[in-house]
């Protein structure tokens, strides 16, 4: 009986360390970023916005584009991101194929021209944003 209490309780601590854990990570990612944006210039601030809205005025224009069968791939719940990924990616035309493309290449130029921006100590500190970034990307293709 004393064996099983013990066991029960070893599981149960074990648990919740296990879940506190992410919580950790995330708030220091979560720290890292804002120490980040506020160690930028105004310049440097603007930048970031003028990017997040390319961005999102890009994907207004690939949305804008996409055709019925491709609006219901958009719109299907049942599919993940990646999914939804998947099947748009076998129904573009090739001009939507090309727009990606040119879409790929301004936002590496406009990444290239940010970093170019940044002193030693702030690229360090956005190279680990973007490293902490990848490896979680990455975790996820292996539990896939």
């Amino acid at each position: 009986m004393k064996n099983s209490i013990i066991c029960a309780m070893v599981l149960f601590m074990g648990a919740i360390v296990v879940s506190a854990q992410p919580e950790e990570n995330h708030m220091d990612r979560k720290e890292l970023r804002k120490e980040f944006y506020e160690s930028l210039s105004e310049s440097q601030k603007n930048e970031l916005k003028n990017k997040k809205e390319l961005r999102k005025e890009q994907r207004k224009v690939m949305h804008a584009s996409f055709t019925k069968e491709q609006l219901v791939i958009v719109k299907n719940e049942d599919l993940s991101r990646k999914g939804k990924r998947k099947a748009l990616k076998l129904t573009l035309s090739e001009a939507q194929k090309e727009m990606r493309e040119n879409h790929k290449a301004i936002m590496k130029d406009e990444n290239e021209k940010f970093k170019a921006s940044l002193s030693e100590a702030q690229l360090e500190q956005y190279e680990q944003i973007r490293k902490r970034k990848h490896n979680k990307r990455k975790h996820r293709k292996r539990k896939d």
